[in-house]
């Protein structure tokens, strides 16, 4: 059962981040204490709670919160937390001056009322109107569109201070007049340029299908011509996928532009000098014109990804967002592209072992970029402390692709390594993803950071917990690694250093590795913890490394041959396909009659 005290927990963290609980308390506490001090009479301590109720808004309403969306959703947003404010203060106070003075502030407190109500259904027609948020990178001119218009924090609470103050503190009727009729101008003087701008951009999408910024996004477009698109959407979390190619893309002579769907996504993409779009709406996106464009990549299968796929002036190609044994790695939706890269010989295996119908002229052998600059060192025996990096994956989507060790032995794993003796030094750096589907992970990850932190209090040895930024950095830092079945192992094995994999299955070692190709170069750790001191072993050179030999055989049929795992790689890959793009798309770039193509013989593609 659950604790009153965690109950507490749990309902703080509904209302937001820590230091967004200050401003709630003033704001909303404030005005909850003012009612209780009107109740019992108490008219001073109800008229500073007011004001403090009122100040408390500046910081409340400053940005969006999640205690603010709960609030709207439970119909007591700033209208309705003004009229409360104002019924209180007049029924509660003693301090007007006069029956003048009482109607003055009831008649405009209704125009206040009113006004504040207009704003926020403004901002709802916002939120779920045609006019749909877009942001951009690297693209000239005011093309962003705000998800809901400015707050103008700063002019709605002196507008309520005008209009509530004066009559509050007894000021006469005559001046209470004046001033809370200046409130309510600045009130509407700051909100009709926000709702004539939404009008105006409404009125544009209305007459063309495209915004003001959308149409410059268009120019710019018309200008720029993009040769390669690359399309994305996700969470946040997913902001790796597109941040793992932007070298590649960054290093091609080509011109680039990326598009991503979801707003958190392109808030956590990495710098770039990439022009880039995020735009959610899939009918402005099908209204701009990408004819220029030869071909589009996709690091990710997604359902938005349709909205380009039916492009026929575009040629496509999944190039996933890395080289591993899991399912994804052949999704049936792979069969919607025109070319599927792969590093390896490996990954045309994986989807022929898969049975999903993809032919041989879908596969493109490409190498992999991104593990261009991993180095063999340092190796085994030149560090006094070697340091292994355990960079387990994630919990996956369901349970069929659950490969992580975090829950089942990832305590065990680093406990093993923090004993070792000789010792090592640990590096933990698990899945942005843990956590998101099942949330013992974070419970797991949680102690798992305790001990590391301990052991580098107790011991003085820099052992760590790294939450952020390029995997590749730790890999040129570690010794050896323990992971899960990712492409974390693809990846690493360029460095050619030993490495170890969780065995989630049933299966005995051997049928594992017979299963999952990228461990059969690796040392594999049971449930039962099997394998952890054999890999230790290894590690501390007090066994010797039998696998290294292989290590070098597996890495060129998962990741192609050394000499394809570069930039320059990449770049030829890019050039060969929008050639091919050039030619066999030529026809819809033309015009020509669909009835009018050539047929292609089924057994060419075999």
């Amino acid at each position: 059962m659950l604790s009153p005290v965690r109950a507490a927990q749990v309902a703080a963290s509904r209302l937001g981040r820590s230091n967004e609980l200050p401003a709630f308390a003033a704001t909303v506490g404030g005005l909850a204490l003012a009612v209780v001090c009107a109740v019992a009479g108490l008219e001073i301590a109800t008229l500073v709670l007011l004001l403090v109720s009122v100040a408390g808004e500046l910081f409340f309403e400053k940005r969006p919160t999640a205690a603010g969306l709960l609030l709207r959703h439970a119909a007591f947003g700033v209208p309705m937390r003004f009229v409360l404010r104002l019924v209180v203060g007049l029924v509660a106070t003693e301090h007007i001056d006069s029956i003048g003075a009482w109607r003055t502030l009831a008649a405009v407190g209704v125009v206040e009322t009113l006004v504040l109500c207009a704003r926020a259904l403004h901002g709802t027609y916002r939120e779920i109107g045609p006019l749909k948020p877009m942001r951009t990178r690297n693209i000239p001119g005011e093309t962003r569109i705000h998800e809901t218009p400015p707050a103008r924090v700063v002019e709605v609470v002196a507008s309520q201070v005008l209009v509530l103050a004066p009559a509050l503190l007894g000021a006469a009727w005559w001046l209470v007049l004046p001033l809370a009729a200046a409130g309510v101008a600045v009130l509407v003087r700051t909100s009709v340029p926000d709702m004539l701008a939404s009008w105006r951009m409404r009125q544009q999408k209305r007459a063309t299908g495209f915004t003001g910024p959308l149409r410059q996004v268009q120019d710019f477009l018309d200008e720029y011509r993009p040769e390669v698109v690359v399309h994305l959407s996700g969470p946040d979390t997913a902001a790796y996928q597109i941040n793992t190619w932007l070298e590649a893309l960054e290093s091609l002579d080509r011109r680039v532009f990326i598009v991503l769907r979801d707003p958190p996504l392109f808030g956590r993409m990495g710098a770039t000098s990439i022009p880039t779009l995020e735009l959610r709406d899939p009918g402005e996106l099908l209204m701009l014109d990408f004819s220029a464009a030869r071909i589009a990549l996709y690091p990710s299968n997604t359902g938005n990804n349709i909205h380009l796929l039916r492009l026929p002036t575009l040629m496509s190609a999944f190039i996933g967002h890395g080289d591993s044994d899991k399912s994804a790695s052949n999704n049936p939706f792979s069969r919607a592209y025109d070319e599927l890269w792969v590093a390896g010989e490996a990954g045309a295996d994986r989807y022929r072992r898969s049975g999903l119908g993809t032919h041989e002229g879908q596969y493109r052998y490409v190498g992999r970029p991104q593990v261009h600059a991993i180095s063999r060192e340092p190796a085994l025996g030149v560090d006094e402390v070697p340091t292994v990096l355990y960079a387990p994956t994630w919990e996956g989507v369901n349970l069929e692709q659950e490969y992580s060790s975090v829950s089942a032995i990832g305590v065990r794993v680093v406990e093993a390594l923090l004993a070792a003796d000789p010792p090592v030094r640990v590096v933990f750096k698990s899945h942005p993803f843990t956590g998101q589907r099942d949330a013992k992970y974070r419970f797991v990850l949680a102690r798992i950071a305790g001990l590391i932190d301990d052991a580098a209090a107790r011991t003085g040895i820099d052992h760590r917990v790294v939450k952020g930024g390029s995997i590749n950095e730790w890999f040129n830092r570690a010794t050896a690694l323990v992971t899960d079945i990712s492409s974390v192992v693809s990846d690493f094995l360029a460095s050619e250093k030993p490495y170890a994999v969780f065995n989630h299955t049933d299966l005995d070692d051997e049928a594992f590795r017979a299963e999952f190709p990228s461990t059969g170069a690796g040392t594999t750790i049971g449930r039962d913890g099997h394998g952890i001191a054999e890999f230790i072993d290894v590690v501390t050179r007090a066994a010797p490394d039998l696998h290294a030999e292989r290590r070098a055989e597996l890495a060129t049929y998962l990741l192609g041959p050394p000499q394809h795992r570069s930039l320059e790689s990449f770049q030829a890959a890019i050039d060969a396909m929008i050639a091919r793009s050039e030619t066999d798309r030529a026809a819809y770039r033309d015009g020509t009659s669909t009835s009018e193509m050539p047929v292609t013989d089924e057994s060419d593609l075999l």
